[in-house]
């Protein structure tokens, strides 16, 4: 068996593959990779402001042609366009062939693996993701929550405790509880805080969705020879260039459920993937296709955006290959 895992495919124009993409790609049973967009349906009206992936209409076409089989599709911007582009993008999707996961009409179709030639995919979104997002008797993705919350020395959550009483922040909260607008805790000034020895960044999952997670891939495992967990999160560390802890704690706990591999997408550059025996953990394989209309920015902060990973499992061994990213500015034309 070859088993190819490519990282996120974010689409707006034609897509000619260069060389080694399709080198890499060739002869393989299966490959994978996360559908970072959404097919807009007919006059919807977009759920955010900025930053919105309307996928072109060549899109699905273009992966079809490089012989991708596996799509996930658990990602920030699949609810782009609200809850009917969930629907049309998934249905497209699959009419156009594919095997999908990470999304779908309610909870129990999302959760559900992609199947296909004995490779089986779990997709699921770490977040941030809106609660209307959060597939459950509604449309909407695979979640796996990570919680972010501030650390805070005694002396400044007592700070914040004395600015929320004296702006009358603290009363406005105290009357949104009572009425039942919000939680029935809430923090000082709104803020998601805990007690700590220093100031720090805390981020954890969730212990329900990672252990439904595990459970998907044990159910996974028992109908397919692997399983390729595939996370897409937004949920970076401090240093862009390093792996969040909290994809470590959930790398190894895949892994010790029977998933062959785990991956990540969402930071939009590679990060360093992790060979152990017959198994992975690749927490970032940037993208195959980034076409963002922020690429001079990326360039001006030296970010590299179009650098790429591709996972390659073949006679039982996995290897690493380095990809050149599709640029915005490389029309199908120019290959």
């Amino acid at each position: 068996m070859k088993l190819v895992v490519f990282g996120q495919a974010l689409l707006h124009a034609p897509v000619a593959w260069n060389a080694k993409v399709r080198e890499i790609a060739e002869g393989a049973d299966a490959i994978l990779c996360n559908f970072e967009g959404c097919l807009p349906p007919p006059d919807a009206w977009p759920m955010k402001r900025k930053t919105v992936h309307p996928a072109g209409p060549a899109a699905l076409m273009d992966l079809k042609r490089l012989g991708v089989t596996h799509l996930a599709l658990a990602n920030n911007h699949i609810w782009d366009f609200g809850h009917v582009g969930i629907i049309v993008t998934r249905r497209a999707a699959e009419a156009a062939g594919f095997a999908v996961a990470g999304a779908g009409i309610d909870r129990d179709q999302a959760r559900r693996p992609a199947i296909r030639n004995g490779v089986a995919l779990v997709s699921v979104d770490a977040g941030p993701t809106p609660d209307w997002a959060i597939a459950r008797a509604h449309p909407g993705v695979a979640a796996l929550r990570v919680r972010r919350v501030l650390g805070l020395p005694r002396r400044d959550l007592d700070l914040l405790t004395e600015i929320s009483t004296d702006s009358g922040e603290a009363e406005r909260l105290a009357r949104r509880r009572n009425i039942g607008f919000d939680a029935a805790v809430a923090p000082p000034l709104g803020l998601d805080v805990i007690e700590a020895p220093v100031r720090q960044e805390i981020l954890s999952i969730d212990d329900d969705d990672l252990d439904r997670l595990c459970r998907d891939i044990v159910a996974a495992r028992a109908d397919a020879d692997k399983v390729i967990v595939a996370v897409h999160y937004h949920q970076w560390a401090p240093d862009w260039m390093r792996a969040p802890d909290w994809f470590t704690t959930l790398t190894d706990k895949a892994l010790a459920a029977g998933a062959d591999a785990v991956t990540g997408t969402g930071p939009p550059w590679a990060l360093p993937a992790i060979l152990s025996g017959r198994t992975m953990a690749a927490p970032g394989l940037g993208s195959i296709a980034f076409h963002t209309g922020r690429a001079d920015r990326y360039d001006a902060l030296s970010l590299p955006v179009w650098r790429g990973l591709a996972v390659v499992l073949e006679d039982g061994r996995w290897t690493i290959h380095d990809i050149d990213v599709a640029r915005p500015d490389q029309a199908a034309s120019d290959a």
